[in-house]
């Protein structure tokens, strides 16, 4: 039987999606997160939702690696990377505009991750 979860159907497509990169394979990707929404009864796999997500993924590790060049970079007094070195609030109303399908809190769940995984590591 599935657990109950905090965890959203987009958050979890997101949460695989984001370790994706063109030489993977797609369709393991896509075997997982069948796996995940199975397991905590997020309902059916829709193959145009995960496109949509894979979409958003791959803006933001295009925005995201571009880093100083970024327009959503603030120069840091550190010397080290911080999630404060992009501004969270204008991706997320940004990102919120192009891709309005997915909700506030996930959209800021998918930002935070993603600075993390793809300029903090």
């Amino acid at each position: 039987m599935a657990e109950t979860s905090e965890q959203t159907y987009d958050y979890v497509c997101f949460s695989d999606l984001a370790y994706e990169f063109d030489f993977c394979d797609l369709k393991e990707a896509e075997k997982k997160i069948k796996q995940k929404l199975r397991y905590y009864g997020l309902g059916e796999y829709d193959q145009e939702r995960v496109e949509y997500i894979r979409n958003l993924k791959n803006d933001l590790f295009n925005e995201i690696r571009l880093y100083d060049k970024s327009e959503y970079y603030i120069p840091s007094k550190s010397e080290f990377a911080e999630f404060t070195d992009f501004d969270h609030f204008k991706m997320k109303r940004d990102f919120q505009n192009k891709f309005g399908k997915i909700s506030d809190s996930d959209m800021s769940q998918i930002i935070n991750f993603a600075i993390y995984l793809y300029y903090m590591r």
